[in-house]
């Protein structure tokens, strides 16, 4: 039954990272390059060099280089062989807490291997002093098994840390390959790594293929250049033939949202399952569940209760105007309080059969409205009439649709959101510790769900920051974090089981959390969405 309009609800612009470097390698411009490395300004350079010219600055030779040249807009380097044929060229481009992408093609990838270095202190292998150290991702083909791995070079000594041998990789000579690296601070004392590949003429895969924590001391924490490495499994006295080509190299400063926050401060932790955390104003509302109410947190200490029959309630948003809309378990609907008071139906049935009990809601800027029907609140499993557990969305005409619909036992849809732009519905599967990406399609309904984390330890409500940044609550483990395009950023611990999450404060720069016991607040130096 469908009593009452949904209404349309603005949604923040997202900020893009910050590019520190970036070279296509092309002929016909200009070097241009402009303040000084990691200040976060963009650094760009293309050169108008004849082809065989010498690799312009920044780069420079490490070591073990036989011929570095511009060739085609691109760069091609191979190294000189020895028992160790590694040629690396070293560029002062400041990197900590980096993305770098860049494309790679081989001339004889049954020889060679590409490595590219972050963090990197200007080192070659112990041939120099400083001995050579930092972190890399690198793509090989020279093994039995093609592969790519995360490396790091410590004292001058290059050891591979994690690496995906999979012929299934299907590297050939003279095709270009994208990579993507990333490596992020977690604390003082360990590092993310990340890294895949795939054939530059097609889409980027969504799951990175390697993945590891590092805790080397000497590179906790510090800052360094940029290096690349062309490996071949050629040793002297025979000659190196081959190329290695690398083109449209682009390194960008990562903003990690947990770098950012502050130690968590328990508000209350004597609350009744809290849950549906929303800024308005000046305050915070949020439900309890186990109580049945609309609570209202009034900083810096004082909680009352704003709303004494809330109908079992979960996930609360607001609309444009201000109101209400709550996600009500024992109301087995989507209603809103409007400014009197009264509380109205907006959704209650799909095709004539009652909701199982809805968990968590969103409103897109167009006014479509998203939410999530697990069976959480249903006091017997024999008053479920829907026979699955879905993913529903309610069109500003007031248009109902099951945009997908998770199995009975297995797929217990949770905690729903919007990125900035549209264009995606994040939603947590509770049952398979799961967190998936659904593209919003033309029409406004939802594509077929991409998988981008497993194992995430009973996962629940979301929040966002401007940057785009995900914030996933979870029983296990507090937050999880993830960038704006999927790539986890690690986690937050938070006191008791989380639950939710969302941005408040009158700079929006307070993450709260909502627990099953409690509500916790975090200073954050990134601004979120309320």
């Amino acid at each position: 039954m469908l009593l009452a309009p949904a209404v349309a609800l603005g949604l923040a612009a997202q900020v893009p990272a910050q590019p520190l470097f970036s070279d296509g390698f092309e002929t016909g411009s200009a070097c241009a390059w402009a303040a000084s490395p990691g200040d976060g300004s963009e650094y760009s350079a293309a050169f108008s060099i004849p082809d065989a010219a010498v690799w312009p600055a920044p780069w420079e030779v490490a070591g073990g280089v036989a011929d570095a040249e511009v060739s085609a807009g691109a760069l091609r380097f191979r190294p000189t062989p020895t028992g160790y044929s590694l040629a690396r060229l070293v560029a002062p481009v400041v990197s900590r807490d980096v993305e770098v992408r860049f494309t790679v093609r081989f001339d004889d990838i049954a020889t060679q291997g590409v490595g590219f270095y972050v963090r990197q202190n200007g080192g070659y292998l112990q041939q120099t002093t400083p001995h050579g150290e930092g972190y890399a991702v690198f793509v090989e083909g020279f093994r039995e098994d093609q592969g790519i791995g995360i490396w790091k070079e410590e004292d001058g000594h290059e050891i591979p840390l994690q690496i995906l041998f999979d012929d299934g990789l299907g590297f050939v000579d003279g095709a270009d390959y994208r990579v993507r690296f990333r490596a992020a601070q977690l604390g003082p004392a360990e590092t993310l790594l990340q890294a895949k590949v795939w054939p530059a003429v097609e889409a980027e895969p969504l799951a990175w293929q390697v993945e590891i924590n590092d805790s080397t001391p000497s590179l906790q924490g510090v800052s360094g250049g940029i290096a690349l490495d062309s490996w071949s499994s050629i040793q002297s006295p025979s000659p190196i033939a081959a190329w290695t080509w690398v083109d449209d190299v682009e390194v960008s400063t990562l903003c990690s949202p947990a770098a950012g926050l502050g130690a968590p401060a328990v508000i209350d932790g004597s609350l009744q399952f809290a849950e549906g955390p929303v800024w308005r104003g000046d305050h915070l509302l949020f439900s309890e569940i186990q109580a049945s109410v609309v609570s209202r947190f009034d900083p810096p200490a004082t909680i009352t209760t704003w709303n004494p029959a809330s109908g079992g309630s979960n996930g609360l948003h607001l609309d444009a105007s201000g109101d209400l809309l709550a996600a009500e378990h024992t109301g087995r609907r989507i209603s809103r309080q409007e400014p009197g008071g009264s509380v109205v139906t907006v959704v209650d049935q799909f095709q004539g059969m009652a909701f199982n009990s809805p968990n968590d809601v969103e409103v897109l800027a167009d006014g479509t409205l998203f939410f999530t029907d697990p069976p959480y609140g249903l006091a017997d499993p024999g008053l479920r009439e829907i026979p699955f557990n879905g993913v529903f969305r309610l069109t500003p005409a007031l248009e109902l649709s099951a945009e997908w619909e998770g199995a009975v036992d297995v797929n217990n849809p949770n905690g729903v959101l919007a990125d900035g732009d549209g264009q995606w519905l994040w939603v947590t599967d509770t049952e398979q510790g799961e967190l998936l990406r659904f593209a919003i399609e033309s029409d406004g309904g939802l594509a077929a769900p991409e998988t981008v984390r497993t194992g995430l330890p009973i996962p629940d409500g979301m929040c966002r920051d401007v940057a785009g940044n995900l914030y996933v609550a979870t029983w296990g483990s507090g937050l999880e974090l993830f960038s704006r395009d999927g790539a986890w950023l690690g986690s937050v611990a938070i006191p008791g089981q989380a639950t939710n999450c969302t941005f408040g404060g009158a700079d929006l720069r307070t993450l709260y959390v909502t627990t099953t016991g409690g509500l916790v607040a975090l200073d954050s130096a990134l601004q979120g969405v309320p």
